[in-house]
């Protein structure tokens, strides 16, 4: 890790020379080191900087996209040196443009309050000190750093002029002063220097212990100004700061700047001293190896040039990172493409005997991508669906890696030729109204987990919700008044409102009030108070209908899972005379070719079909043989 560390040095180092201060960017790097080092990462990959980035819980996307901008400036300089670097695509946490905070204007009475806060603060020279520097703020219009920043010989009080030295982009100005503004600093230096005669810096503002105002006391000291002033915002509105100050409108100048007298001298005008110069100089570099001319020092290069670089493992790292993240891809998704090369990799480390960290592209061919696939059907007894659907995950993962390896495109072109294995179509399976009657009527209501699995078995069974979109489900999700309903955000991130009748309203209503739960917490919470999840909801099922068909022996015959409920919804709606277009929008489906196949499970409606058609008419004949053959039996 001292490679990386040095390198960071260096890439600060080099920035800095051009004239970037880069403080907080300089923190914010050498956190990323220490997180590096802790993980035992030896260069930058995507996924390290997302994650030191995203670290922040609760923090606003646009400081986690200032922290991955961090990263990724640092990742630029430092792939010349470091061929294994990933650069974090600007796609990952993009910064829009309208993250910047919008400005809180204050009024000509909240100055004067704040005023008057800082005048009551406890210490007597943080007092004063505060009431010049916000009075001075309001008046001129610096920063909050430019104040902070100012030394004694910076401010000309005889002449009414201002220094602000090495500012933003290296730029130094001169501000004027109005004649009022004056007497207040005067009468500040003449306070500060009584309170504090000695004082450990040339700082203009000091704090109460003689040093100079940092951005910690400072940010502390101001919220207790702003407590003391009464200035509180709600909801939705900005948070005031004392950087405000300088976005102030011309008439609220004038509760600080008060028009006593004019001044006897005209007011210098505002003069921008020159900045820093840019460089000129041409560098030579060799054009065979174009880097620094650094040869006393490791490179970070030189240190990891003996190991092995494959084109497998930046391929699946940026499939995850870039086209899932790029696609909006959901956890479910995600999860499953995971699952997949898990189970391929460990397949191809079992048949090639190399560990997936060493494996090409090139290794994961069509013939061992053939032999995974026998595998998990013979050896796993995977169903041809899941067989199909690992396939998916490996022909996106291809597709991805077809127009990052174009030296591979031959062995890409064979393995996106597997076809898809032909499955046999089944009928699906659903309860009748009596075996959903026997079914709801077996958990005990008598407990709160009994009332618990009868609502999510009930809601289940009404809605036609999926067992994800079901276990999700909030209290604030579920309207309950007039036209009662449930919220969720389902398949393709698509969102659906779907009634409730008035009985299940009235359930879920008591059920919600005697938990007093809040708006956030889960519709079904587990025994931790957590959300249900899938495999929950199936031992559910495991424990009830087995207790059910005791009652209704036909369920003893049927394999129900969580999506049976799904698939009695639609079929209770397609017997009720409900048309295949609005059973689509019901169960969230993106159309009708899904809905299909419950035409071909209703067997009652194909029975009603047969029954309006008219037989063709059937006349049975007596069976008389023919002359000739009775001469042929009398002649035996």
């Amino acid at each position: 890790m001292p490679a990386l560390r040095e390198a960071a040095d260096r890439y600060l180092a080099i920035r800095r020379s051009l004239g970037y201060k880069l403080k907080i960017e300089g923190r914010m790097l050498g956190q990323f080191v220490d997180f590096c080092d802790a993980r035992g990462l030896q260069h930058v990959t995507v996924a390290a900087a997302v994650a030191w980035a995203t670290a922040p819980a609760g923090a606003a996307v646009s400081w986690w996209a200032a922290r991955l901008t961090v990263i990724r400036e640092f990742a630029r300089f430092l792939v010349a040196f470091d061929e294994r670097t990933e650069i974090p695509p600007t796609e990952l946490l993009p910064r829009t443009g309208d993250d910047r905070i919008q400005p809180y204007l204050y009024s000509p009475t909240e100055i004067a309050a704040m005023l008057t806060a800082a005048r009551g603060l406890a210490h007597p020279l943080r007092a004063v000190t505060f009431e010049a520097l916000i009075g001075l703020m309001a008046a001129t219009g610096i920063r909050t750093g430019e104040a902070t920043g100012l030394d004694r010989v910076d401010a000309d009080l005889a002449e009414g002029i201002l220094t602000i030295r090495g500012t933003k982009l290296g730029k130094s100005r001169l501000v004027p002063l109005h004649a009022t503004t004056v007497e207040h600093l005067v009468a500040y230096q003449h306070r500060r220097d009584r309170l504090c005669p000695r004082p450990a810096t040339t700082a203009f503002f000091l704090s109460s212990t003689g040093t100079r105002l940092n951005s910690t006391s400072t940010s502390k000291a101001f919220a207790r100004v702003l407590s003391g002033a009464g200035i509180t915002v709600g909801a939705g509105t900005a948070r005031p700061r004392l950087y405000d100050l300088r976005h102030l409108r011309g008439d609220h100048v004038d509760v600080l700047v008060r028009r006593r007298r004019r001044r006897r001298t005209p007011v210098t005008g505002v003069v921008d001293l020159p900045g820093t110069c840019q460089p000129r100089d041409d560098l030579l570099v060799s054009a065979r190896l174009p880097t620094a001319d650094d040869r006393g020092r490791q490179t970070v290069g030189s240190i990891l040039e003996g190991s092995v670089v494959t084109t497998l493992a930046p391929i699946m790292q940026g499939f995850f990172t870039e086209r899932l993240a790029q696609r909006r891809a959901s956890e479910h998704t995600v999860a499953a493409y995971r699952d997949a090369f898990r189970l391929l990799l460990a397949y191809a480390q079992q048949h090639l005997g190399r560990p997936p960290s060493v494996l090409d592209l090139a290794d994961i061919d069509a013939d061992l991508v053939g032999g995974f696939l026998d595998h998990l059907e013979a050896h796993r007894s995977n169903s041809i669906t899941t067989r199909n659907a690992r396939l998916a995950a490996i022909h996106s993962l291809f597709t991805y890696a077809a127009l990052r390896c174009p030296e591979h495109a031959l062995l890409i072109q064979r393995v996106l030729a597997i076809p898809h294995k032909r499955s046999d179509s089944t009928n699906v399976c659903f309860l009748t109204r009596a075996e959903v009657d026997a079914l709801l009527a077996v958990p005990d209501q008598s407990t709160p987990l009994g009332r618990r699995d009868h609502l999510l078995l009930l809601v289940g069974i009404q809605t036609g919700l999926r067992v994800s979109e079901l276990t999700s489900l909030s209290c604030g999700d579920a309207e309950l008044g007039t036209g009662a309903h449930l919220r969720c955000t389902g398949k393709g991130r698509k969102q659906r409102c779907t009634p409730l009748t008035r009985p299940t309203a009235r359930l879920l209503h008591r059920w919600i009030t005697d938990r007093r739960a809040a708006p956030g917490d889960p519709l079904f919470p587990n025994r931790t108070g957590g959300h249900l999840s899938r495999d929950a909801v199936a031992d559910l099922l495991g424990k009830y209908v087995p207790a059910a068909a005791a009652a209704c022996p036909t369920l003893a015959s049927k394999s129900v899972t969580p999506h049976t409920m799904r698939h009695t919804t639609a079929m209770t709606l397609l017997h009720a005379g409900v048309d295949t277009s609005t059973i689509a929008l019901w169960l969230g489906h993106a159309s009708t070719k899904a809905t299909d196949v419950y035409l071909h499970a209703d067997m009652a409606m194909k029975e009603k079909a047969l029954a309006r058609t008219a037989p063709p008419a059937q006349h049975s004949k007596r069976y008389h043989p023919t002359d000739r053959l009775l001469t042929f039996l009398e002649q035996l």
